[in-house]
């Protein structure tokens, strides 16, 4: 079997082997010897693709580590009233080598090997041509266009970029909504409003998958499997997860972004004890992981527990995103969630409007 090496760009010194035993054939498959994870290569529900022939009703396998950007791309094209551009999806995942238009034979694996690449309007008459409406969308995000080579229906990733395109210091997207079971009441605390969703969502639809996986810890999904479980796929475990931070919000500070200490908890009378902001956690929770310092550090923080309140108040991603990692790692900072006193609002009419809405 012929076997190659080659410098990806993303991935480094990559050894393969190809699938026949001779010589080198063009498309040829390929599989991996060393240097490329393909355990990497997860699924991805794209919900824009559902009903577009060849996206496998928009469930796809694409590299984790570009989920996030590709989800998006697509709910940007989607925003910006452009889905129609879109007739067919030739897929993403494939093992092989690389297929020169001009007919020739590559010794290079594909990028759609690696998962990172999704091919659209491969049949339309035009090589994809058609899609050029969209490519700009998918370029801001961090892919090349295949136009570049001679493959206009063709689209990689070039660089991976962190959370898609909005780390943890930047703003949250904020896109309107039409939100209907997202605004039931949680407890006496009222409804949810409009501007706290928007940035709810706007997080949760470019967040780290690595936030909803599974492990083996007893964190949110474990404590609320009976009142929203069975887990139904990546995208569900995600709206889940944003209807939890939801009602917490409402619970503990009737979703106010700078919402000040509980003064009836005799514990926190110090920096560290005190608990801040809209989810109400406090900075000795980033004992909790090195990850949850990490956060802090990320975003200029001085790891001190002063820096840890002023944040989560005026960083609202910041606190969207420290509060569901924490959650994934104890259930047992939070009173209302480590005695259930959240799940009598936990909705799961909620979880399905915000699985529509990402």
């Amino acid at each position: 079997m012929p076997e190659g090496l080659f410098n990806h760009p993303l991935f480094g010194s990559i050894a393969f082997r190809t699938a026949n035993r001779n010589r080198w054939i063009r498309g040829d498959a390929i599989s991996f010897i060393s240097g490329f994870d393909d355990s990497e290569i997860t699924p991805l529900h794209i919900p824009q693709l559902a009903g577009i022939p060849g996206a496998n009703h928009g469930n796809l396998r694409f590299h984790q580590k570009g989920h996030a950007q590709l989800l998006r791309t697509f709910a940007e094209i989607a925003d910006q009233e452009l889905l129609h551009h879109i007739k067919t999806c030739a897929g993403s995942l494939n093992k092989r080598l690389r297929k020169p238009v001009d007919g020739g034979v590559s010794k290079l694996p594909s990028n759609h090997a690696f998962g990172i690449a999704i091919d659209l309007n491969s049949d339309d008459g035009s090589l994809g041509g058609s899609i050029a409406p969209v490519a700009p969308i998918f370029q801001k995000n961090g892919f090349l266009w295949g136009i570049s080579f001679n493959d206009p229906m063709h689209f990689e990733v070039s660089q991976f970029l962190p959370h898609g395109n909005n780390p943890v210091g930047a703003p949250v997207v904020s896109t309107p909504k039409q939100f209907i079971a997202c605004k039931q009441k949680v407890h006496n605390r009222g409804a949810p409003p409009d501007a706290f969703l928007n940035k709810l969502v706007g997080w949760g639809a470019v967040a780290d998958d690595e936030i909803f996986l599974k492990n083996s810890a007893f964190d949110i999904y474990a404590s609320t499997a009976n009142v929203l479980g069975p887990w139904r796929g990546d995208l569900h475990r995600r709206a889940v997860m944003l209807e939890v931070l939801r009602v917490l919000g409402g619970f503990e500070s009737s979703w106010q972004w700078e919402a000040g200490r509980d003064i009836t908890n005799p514990t926190s009378g110090t920096p560290c004890t005190e608990e801040a902001g809209i989810f109400q956690c406090s900075g000795n929770s980033m004992n909790f992981s090195s990850r949850l310092l990490q956060l802090l550090r990320d975003i200029g923080g001085d790891e001190s527990c002063e820096s840890f309140i002023a944040t989560t108040k005026s960083n609202h991603k910041f606190a969207l995103e420290y509060c569901a990692r924490l959650l994934r790692i104890t259930i047992k900072h939070h009173g209302p969630i480590k005695h259930g006193h959240i799940h009598a609002w936990l909705r799961r009419d909620a979880v399905d409007e915000l699985m529509r809405i990402l």
